[in-house]
């Protein structure tokens, strides 16, 4: 997947609390969402709304995490993974560019289309601030069908006293973080050295990250984790971010850590082992693993 942003707006929707989401809900479009499509998913009836030339308009009330669910309808015969693309515009300013590759999953049937099938889930993340923000949904580029979609909204809780700090299973050297006259552990990835994380459910794993600021870079950056298990994209996760003035890395002094930034994802029952990974080729994230 592939996002450009351009805009400071994202500062401000990210939120920074100790918060975790849950009891995700439906979204249904404000304007443009009278066509509708149901798809058959594990024995139970889910509601996509497809993306047209009309596009698709959201009102949500923040603080929340939006969950975009995308798929794209192919024929019957087509077995190679299927690209597709969508654009998200944040409270009329802000672009996001999201793309996805994926293969057909043959469980899923339409009520409307029962010729076609369609791809597994496209998942993308943005975290809302306080207040009510509008959400565009335009259609793609050099697409045969609509994308279909279906938004889901999840509020926040506090994460409570029990946690558990997890390190990567292949052994390297902690980054020092010092913020505060306090010393935090960070672990280094980027895209050609993603960390794998073994967490036991059933629980929720939240992703502590922070984006190493180099002398070249300006005073805000955006960058994106994408988390797997084995070659199934659980999501990817886009983060804007500053340089912090009240931290530093030990050891670093030409570089500069950004205001630190979380993602959560649900661990299901039993032992799962989870790649996560910088979708940006030139930059490097401190991540913190934490387990509750």
């Amino acid at each position: 997947m592939n996002q450009t942003v351009y805009s400071k707006i994202f500062s401000s929707l990210l939120v920074i609390v100790m918060l975790s989401p849950v009891e995700a809900k439906l979204i249904k479009p404000s304007m443009n969402g009278e066509e509708k499509e149901i798809l058959i998913i594990n024995s139970k009836r889910r509601l996509y709304y497809p993306i047209t030339s009309d596009g698709l308009n959201y009102s949500v009330q923040g603080p929340a995490r939006l969950e975009f669910i995308s798929r794209y309808p192919v024929i019957r015969k087509k077995k190679e993974s299927h690209p597709y693309n969508y654009k998200l515009i944040i409270d009329g300013q802000d672009t996001v560019h999201v793309k996805h590759r994926y293969r057909v999953q043959k469980s899923i049937k339409s009520v409307q289309h029962p010729k076609h099938r369609y791809t597994h889930s496209g998942n993308y993340f943005i975290n809302l601030d306080k207040g009510i923000h509008t959400i565009e949904i335009g259609e793609g580029s050099g697409l045969k069908y609509p994308v279909l979609i279906r938004v889901l909204s999840k509020e926040f809780e506090t994460m409570g006293k029990k946690r558990e700090i997890l390190s990567p299973m292949v052994h390297q050297n902690s980054v020092k973080l010092i913020t505060d006259n306090k010393e935090v552990d960070y672990f280094e990835c980027t895209y050609s050295i993603p960390l794998q994380i073994k967490a036991q459910g059933k629980k929720t794993l939240r992703i502590m990250s922070r984006l190493e600021f180099s002398e070249s870079m300006g005073q805000e950056e955006s960058y994106r984790l994408r988390v797997k298990e084995g070659k199934k994209v659980i999501g990817t996760f886009y983060f804007n971010t500053n340089r912090s003035s009240v931290s530093q890395i030990s050891g670093r002094l030409d570089k500069v850590p950004g205001k630190w930034r979380s993602c959560e994802i649900s661990i299901p029952k039993g032992i799962h082992t989870y790649s996560v990974e910088v979708a940006d080729r030139d930059k490097t994230v401190l991540t913190r693993f934490i387990l509750y």
